[in-house]
């Protein structure tokens, strides 16, 4: 019960940041406007504002928040590891390098191949962490240790990349630090089989993953595959956060945070994790998308930094009380 009534309370607050993303910003509409707009479609301004600008970018940003969100929980609930992040873990990487590719005008095509050469590259390295993951030696700070260091080598091919090729400052933010500015229908529609693929294959293995956290020798005794459950997981996380990080660039610390607060909150069964990281990812990223938008409007930040600032005192807390 106590579960259903937080769902509510997200769900409302989520539709609150729906509510701002569409009413304000350098042209304020009043409820009125919206509803005329929706109904009888007389403005053809206020109908370009609403249903061509900022309502795809609150849409995506719900996506990229769930997205991010499912992706870190599968990552710390698969290696044991608080400190699962698809960013941090380095599994975005190769998104990256891609998306710097497009934006730099080296890689033309379309943009659904764009998105599935991203996510390819993402499941590709994921490899590297599903490998070690899988070995019992490797302690979970080395995990995040090689993980960082595959982040950290991609953001700089990223940034060389976008140097090299002379890209606008406010692109390359765009893509290192994450922006939602100027997003359209057609960026958002190629992540949405990938958005499902990635869904189904978490509840999928949700039942496998209950009982991998119990370790990998209790695991085969009850007659799951550790491997082969991590292998889907790993890639499940690949497949979400890679077609995110090709629409809006790098955001860290959204899949590292929203796992453990989520699970602060309801509890620390695997299903409830995965389910409601969804939501509350979605709640995070959609108040600071708006907060990026707004705070020096007409101007912009990357989204990711409002992120950062706002978790990383969280984060702190979280593992000065919880980790």
């Amino acid at each position: 019960m106590r579960n259903s009534y937080t769902l509510i309370t997200v769900l409302i607050l989520i539709s609150v940041g729906f509510a701002i993303g569409l009413l304000f910003g350098s042209s304020n509409l009043t409820i009125q406007d919206f509803i005329n707009t929706i109904t009888t479609k007389t403005n053809s301004g206020h109908a370009m504002i609403i249903w061509d600008i900022r309502m795809p970018r609150i849409v995506i940003a719900l996506f990229v928040g769930a997205a991010f969100a499912l992706s870190g929980a599968l990552l710390q609930i698969t290696t044991r590891n608080p400190l699962g992040d698809p960013q941090l873990f380095g599994i975005t990487g190769g998104a990256l390098i891609i998306n710097a590719l497009a934006v730099s005008g080296i890689l033309t095509v379309q943009i659904w191949q764009e998105m599935s050469i991203a996510v390819i590259a993402s499941i590709l390295g994921s490899g590297i962490i599903y490998y070690c993951s899988s070995r019992d030696t490797v302690k979970p700070a080395t995990l995040a240790l090689i993980g960082f260091s595959i982040g950290a080598m991609s953001i700089a091919i990223s940034t060389g990349i976008m140097a090299y090729s002379r890209v606008f400052t406010q692109q390359a933010l765009g893509v290192i630090g994450g922006s939602t500015a100027n997003l359209t229908w057609d960026n958002f529609t190629p992540v949405i089989p990938f958005f499902i693929l990635g869904v189904v294959i978490s509840v999928i293995i949700s039942n496998r993953l209950h009982v991998l956290v119990l370790g990998d020798t209790l695991a085969k005794t009850l007659g799951v595959n550790p491997k082969q459950t991590r292998f889907f997981a790993i890639s499940a996380a690949a497949i979400l956060s890679g077609a995110s990080v090709n629409i809006v660039g790098s955001i860290g610390l959204l899949g590292l945070i929203t796992p453990h607060i989520t699970r602060i909150i309801v509890g620390n069964n695997v299903k409830t994790i995965l389910f409601y990281s969804i939501p509350f990812g979605s709640l995070i990223m959609i108040y600071s998308d708006q907060i990026s938008r707004l705070i020096f409007m007409p101007y912009e930040v990357p989204v990711g930094l409002i992120i950062t600032i706002i978790g990383a005192p969280m984060m702190i807390y979280l593992a000065w009380r919880h980790l």
